[in-house]
């Protein structure tokens, strides 16, 4: 997979969107991941899987942050789960924490998902 490459699988499960990032999360790529998760977040929580994520870059870091002020604005919440310790070593850097709720698995994430509002 090339750096300039990232897919963005969705599935809906319920009234819950699990989307998965698979490659690349930079420059290039960063537009189609926040255009893609906001789709969902119009619609219903959204889990993100970020097992196959390989790479943050800063710009990357900028789109959670800006998925994070979708998420509010939208009033429904986005969850991490799967986070690779590279993902997790670059948002330390990047000086980001607690920006979502994170889920050890699909089933606690799910059930964070469908409690409450944000």
């Amino acid at each position: 997979m090339s750096l300039d490459e990232l897919v963005v699988a969705t599935e809906k499960i319920d009234t819950v969107y699990v989307t998965k990032l698979q490659g690349n999360l930079n420059n290039f790529t960063a537009t189609k991941c926040v255009q893609s998760v906001t789709s969902s977040l119009k619609h219903g929580p959204v889990i993100l899987d970020l097992e196959e994520l390989n790479m943050v870059t800063t710009q990357g870091v900028q789109a959670f942050r800006t998925l994070n002020e979708e998420a509010f604005l939208q009033k429904h919440k986005i969850i991490l789960i799967n986070i690779p310790a590279s993902i997790r070593q670059a948002f330390h850097m990047a000086g980001i924490r607690n920006l979502f709720p994170i889920a050890t698995n699909e089933e606690g994430a799910f059930k964070m998902a469908t409690r409450g509002s944000r």
